[in-house]
Parts: C-alpha cells; sequence; structure tokens
C-alpha cells in the first residue's frame, strides 16, 4: 500500500508561535519535517516543508536500496504562511491539494503517514479520497489534540491507574502557585509544564535546592524553603504571567533516570505492539536515545512497557491509530512515573526504522544504538564519505553509523545513529565518529 508520507512538525505544536522563533529554532523545526524520510518505500510521496539535500537524498535511497525515480519528493513551492511550515493553512491550499490529486490516482489504495495525524492532515485526505482505514474520522475530530496533551494525559492515565507523579492541572496562575506551594513539600522540588509545549519550551523548575539539576526544563527558580503563597506568587509570576493557560504541575525527582518507549498502535484485533524503548539522553533537554536501555533491571522494564502497552490499547479503543511515544522516569527510590505521551511520531521513530531496515527486525536483541541530533560539520559530503571508507564506522567490523538528517546548510549538524552489538562497543564507534568529524 503507497504512502503518503507528511513531515508536518510545525511551530503549532511547539508551544512557541512561528513569529516568536529565533532562525535556527525555524531551521530545526524544518530539520524535523525530514525525519520521516526513513519511513519512506518505493512508490510513495514524501511531503516536507524543506526539500532534502541532494547529498542527504542520496544517501537516504542508497541505505536503504530505493530506487529514487519511483518516489515523489514534493515541497510548496508557494508557502501560504511565512513560516512555510506545513502548518493548517499550507496543508489546505487547493494548489496542494491538487498537486497531490495528480499523483494519487487510486485515493483507495493510499495510506498517509504523517508527523502528527491533525486536523488539517483528515481534512487535506478526506480532499484526495482517501479510506477511512487510512484516515479515520477519530482525527478530523481533534483526536491528536487531546492525546498531545498533558493536561488531558493526567486526566485518562489516573482514570487508568498508570502511575504518574503527584502533581495538578490548573488553568490560572493562581491555581498554579496553589499547587507549586503544596507539592514542594514532597521533594523540594516541582516542575510547571505548559500543555502543549515540547522539548522541554516553557518548562518551569521551582526548587528549594540550588543544586538540583534542571533536566528537560528551559527555566530554573530558586525560592526559599517553606515559602507562603504569597512568597512565591512574588517569585513565579515573572515566569507564569498574568493570562490564563492550561499546565501541568508535578512533582520533580532530582537524580531520576529518563527513560521512553515507543508504541505502534494499528487496527483491531492486533494488539499494540512496543516498538522500541530505551534512555532518553538529556543534555539537559533530550539530545538523543541509547536504546535499548542498558542495566534496567527487569521488573522495571517489564513494567515500564507493561504499561506502555496498556496505554496503546487504550488510545487504540478510542480509535487512535499510529504510534505512542511515552515519556518515563526511575526514580532514585526505584519507582516507575509516566511524565506524558506523544500520539504521533517521535524522535525515536525514523531511528526504528532506520535500524530495523539496516541491521534487521531483532536489532533490539543484537546492539545498542546510540543517537545525537546535533553533531558539527562542515560537509555531509564529506562525513558520509568518511565513514564509507572506515569498516569501524560503516559495519564491516560490526559497528558503524548512520546519518539520520543532514541540516548542515542550515545549522552545520547533522543527527546520526552509532550502533554496535555491546555498549562499549556502540560508545566506540560514536567516538569514532566525533573524531572523524572534526575533519569533515
Amino acid at each position: 500500500m503507497p504512502q503518503l508520507v507528511i513531515g508536518n512538525t510545525t511551530a503549532e505544536y511547539s508551544g512557541v508561535p512561528a513569529r516568536h522563533l529565533a532562525p535556527k529554532a525555524i531551521h530545526k523545526q524544518h530539520a524535523v519535517s525530514t525525519l520521516t524520510a526513513w519511513l519512506l518505500n518505493d512508490g510513495d510521496i514524501f511531503l516536507s516543508s524543506r526539500p532534502l539535500t541532494d547529498a542527504f537524498r542520496t544517501y537516504l535511497t542508497a541505505t536503504l536500496g530505493l530506487d529514487p525515480e519511483t518516489i515523489t519528493f514534493v515541497t510548496p513551492q508557494h508557502p501560504a504562511t511565512k513560516t512555510g511550515f506545513l502548518d493548517s493553512a499550507q496543508l489546505l491550499d487547493p494548489a496542494l491539494a491538487e498537486q497531490l490529486r495528480h499523483r494519487i490516482t487510486h485515493p483507495e489504495a493510499w495510506t498517509v503517514v504523517p508527523y502528527i495525524h491533525d486536523r488539517a492532515v483528515a481534512q487535506l485526505g478526506d480532499h484526495l479520497g482517501l479510506a477511512d482505514t487510512a484516515n479515520p474520522p477519530f482525527f478530523a475530530q481533534g483526536g491528536s489534540d487531546a492525546f498531545n496533551s498533558k493536561f488531558y494525559f493526567r486526566i485518562w492515565a489516573t482514570g487508568l491507574g498508570v502511575p504518574i507523579a503527584p502533581g495538578r492541572s490548573s488553568s490560572t496562575p493562581t491555581m498554579t502557585i496553589s499547587a507549586v506551594h503544596d507539592l514542594l513539600t514532597r521533594t523540594g522540588s516541582v516542575i510547571v509544564k505548559q500543555d502543549n509545549a515540547a522539548s522541554g519550551r516553557g518548562n518551569l523548575l521551582v526548587t528549594t535546592d540550588a543544586q538540583t539539576p534542571g533536566i528537560g526544563v528551559a527555566t530554573t527558580c530558586h525560592v526559599p524553603a517553606g515559602a507562603d503563597e504569597d512568597t512565591l506568587r512574588g517569585l513565579l509570576t515573572p515566569h507564569l504571567g498574568t493570562d490564563r493557560a492550561e499546565t501541568v504541575t508535578e512533582a520533580y525527582y532530582p537524580h531520576s533516570r529518563v527513560l521512553y518507549s515507543e508504541v505502534a498502535i494499528g487496527e483491531p484485533p492486533a494488539a499494540p505492539a512496543v516498538l522500541n524503548w530505551g534512555d532518553m539522553r538529556m543534555e539537559p533537554t533530550w539530545n538523543g536515545f541509547a536504546v535499548p536501555a542498558a542495566d534496567l533491571p527487569g521488573q522495571v522494564r517489564d513494567l515500564m512497557l507493561d504499561w506502555s502497552t496498556a496505554m496503546g490499547r487504550y488510545l487504540q479503543t478510542t480509535g487512535y491509530r499510529g504510534y505512542l511515544n511515552c515519556d518515563s522516569i526511575l526514580t532514585p527510590d526505584g519507582q516507575i512515573l509516566f511524565n506524558e505521551v506523544n500520539a504521533r511520531v517521535g524522535g525515536c521513530t525514523h531511528m526504528h526504522f532506520a535500524a530495523q531496515r539496516v541491521l534487521g527486525p531483532d536489532y533490539l536483541n543484537r546492539y545498542t544504538l546510540l543517537t545525537r541530533n546535533d553533531l558539527h560539520v562542515t560537509s555531509f559530503e564529506k562525513l558520509a564519505w568518511a565513514i564509507s571508507r572506515d569498516p569501524d564506522l560503516d559495519g564491516t567490523n560490526g559497528s558503524g553509523v548512520l546519518l539520520l538528517v543532514d541540516d548542515v546548510p542550515y545549522t552545520g549538524t547533522v543527527q546520526y545513529l552509532a550502533y554496535g552489538p555491546t555498549p562499549q562497543a556502540a560508545a566506540q564507534a560514536e567516538k569514532r565518529l566525533t573524531e572523524t568529524a572534526t575533519t569533515c
């Protein structure tokens, strides 16, 4: 079944309006738009907000053994919005629908694989005549909005009995400050999260201990132990503002291990299936993965994956189809607590498909993977060439590297995946790659 693959990652889902993003952040958003290229097969259409570089397109198709002549790469030439993102205005531009309609001659045979299956994608699918199995009505009703909300996550996760951190959802700064006051007594630290922000944007750590590391947060505010609500209001109002906004306030557990798991949710009766899982590399916000998580106790792993699958079953019963990425922590006292889920393609989805197709479907049992989002280089072509000439990087000796994203023309960086048969071998491949990159 041919796929319409859409890289519609935009500022609409980052918690920051596009007009407020710095140029580098805009480039990064466009780079994420290209991640789903690793899901392509021959005969597919790839719609992205920015074209793949010629060097990366050649690398990708050669690595995956694809025939580039059979794949249609589409990037809107006349953006409907100044940002050029594949936001709702762009996706619902009649000119884009017409361009795609000429290439989708038998729409009932196609499926759609977006970064996030939002209402705009659902409406585009209707305009193209895609079948309900490919474009479920659930998404036209805003289903993805609900399951990508931190606010709603606490509601349904609590109902299911999912282990989550003590906390509250708030709609006003006054409620948030009250929640911070009450929750500080648990660990001495509290995290305030904006409802729809991504990658730590807008997250505020409130702590009584100046030595507490702020992992996964954008800003840290130190407050005195035992501070009353009036004191907290004076300290936190500059960070929270005075406008109504949905926030989630939770007890923060310093020195926790940050984990993730990804679940694929298809049509019943097929059960949701765990695709991959591991550590999130927090530096201090997410900058890659270590897969699978090394030395994780078996009972902890099983509990994390059992709950991930249970949440997948719940979403499946509502009509959701696609990928579910679950973020959790292992606290110093051994608790697994889930922070949030993202009902969309995650930062690991393209990694999974790349590893599965290059290393084999059982890669989790045979390799350790290490990814990082930002490796500075001056030339993608030179780095790819150097990797292909090095038996310790091209897979000849059992370890190697894949280049997942080419953002060199815009930010001077690439995203990579280093792999090896052991954690030590993967780390050695990563080290060798970083040394090689200094000459490229």
